[in-house]
């Protein structure tokens, strides 16, 4: 599936949305949130469903509701690649809407996603009649472009244990925690490893030194942070 149109969808309430008080959409009042509630759409995907694939064209704005996705690219190999994750509040491919591209990459739910969809021309016009959303916007523009250039620096001068406690300190703070204090997304050694630009071993490795050093708990895929200062310096000075 290459469009997100191609979703059943049912109406969307911005007005009575949680995540609009934290999202772009925060400042907007009651009268607007509901006439945006008339242009948007919410559509769900199932774990391992394409949102949207690399190449499609972009349809709207697309504000991530529910659940957690992963950002892929294709290796010369043939590999995927996680190159991001998301969860609420976020959105997914704002720079190929904003560009006016198609998608260099693919989003692909993790788990159970719901995704609110407002089409370009009535985005657009969201902008221009509400400035303040479009400064909300570039706030949020900015601080992607400051992670970026944090993972940047990250995958290409730090340590291999420096690289994999960025990560996990990412997660963390991305996707939240589960209520035993695990991080809230239990992922293969290999897709950590993508994350961390490592190899596979060498993740399993750095988590068993990890764990030993009393930095982390593991349980199967779990992985629980419990010496969040030690990897945060070991992070900044390794």
């Amino acid at each position: 599936m290459d469009s997100i149109f191609n979703k059943p969808n049912i109406r969307s309430k911005c007005e009575f949305c949680d995540l609009q008080k934290q999202f772009i959409f925060r400042h907007l009042n009651v009268e607007q949130l509901s006439s945006l509630s008339n242009k948007m759409e919410k559509l769900h995907f199932e774990p391992g469903e394409f949102i949207f694939k690399k190449g499609a064209s972009p349809n709207g704005f697309i504000c991530l509701k529910k659940g957690k996705v992963k950002i892929t690219q294709l290796a010369n190999n043939g590999k995927e690649l996680i190159i991001d994750l998301k969860s609420p509040p976020d959105t997914l491919g704002i720079r190929a809407l904003f560009t006016n591209s198609k998608y260099q990459s693919s989003a692909v739910a993790l788990d159970h996603v719901s995704i609110c969809l407002i089409p370009s021309k009535d985005f657009y016009q969201i902008l221009d009649s509400c400035p303040i959303v479009y400064k909300e916007l570039l706030n949020y523009i900015g601080e992607r472009l400051v992670r970026a250039d944090q993972k940047l620096v990250s995958l290409t001068q730090k340590t291999l244990r420096a690289r994999l406690a960025d990560t996990l300190l990412l997660l963390q703070s991305t996707v939240g925690e589960d209520f035993e204090g695990y991080i809230n997304i239990p992922l293969k050694r290999s897709e950590i490893a993508q994350l961390s630009n490592m190899t596979t071993s060498n993740v399993i490795r750095t988590l068993s030194e990890f764990k030993l050093n009393k930095l982390i708990d593991i349980n199967g895929r779990k992985i629980r942070i419990i010496g969040k200062e030690k990897l945060i310096h070991l992070s900044e000075f390794d």
